[in-house]
């Protein structure tokens, strides 16, 4: 009988911990956030790759299993020069993080998608503090193909 209790014991514990590993280990829902781009780190001049984000949407943070992060950002086309463009990824230190574009700049759901973001991206409203990026933007692709300008990314939480 007493071996009986200890098996039992054993299984429910052994339970337990699976059940507490597979909820920790799960992605959290996503989270809405705000994002802007800086051209210099005191925050007082916007970055090109601000005017290719819809702000009439929310962008979206979601936590993955593995400790990354994805976000998607409702776009909108850039317009500068009579050229037109739109944001496709960033590149942070050396690393580029190509995003994958959904949904159609005609009816307003175009939507970039970029997934494995580090925790660093978490840089709270303050632009001081913002994290040095460069945004990948694709420009008429016929005349200039991919252009990457420096910037400094933000991402916060909204409330």
């Amino acid at each position: 009988m007493k071996t009986a209790w200890k098996r039992t014991g054993a299984v429910l514990v052994s339970w337990l911990l699976l059940c507490l590993l597979a909820l920790s280990a799960s992605a959290v829902g996503p989270v809405e956030v705000g994002v802007a781009f800086w051209k210099d780190s005191k925050g007082e001049q916007t970055s090109l790759a601000n005017d290719g984000i819809d702000t009439d949407r929310a962008a979206t943070l979601t936590r993955q299993a593995n400790g990354t992060y994805t976000l998607e950002l409702p776009l909108k086309k850039l317009s500068r020069i009579n050229i037109t463009g739109r944001l496709s990824g960033l590149t942070i230190g050396d690393v580029t993080y190509d995003g994958t574009l959904s949904g159609s700049f005609d009816d307003d759901t175009a939507l970039l998608t970029i997934k494995n973001l580090p925790a660093s991206v978490l840089t709270g409203s303050d632009a001081g503090k913002a994290l040095a990026v460069t945004c990948n933007l694709d420009m008429d692709v016929k005349l200039l193909g991919e252009i990457t300008t420096p910037a400094r990314l933000c991402i916060w939480a909204e409330k």
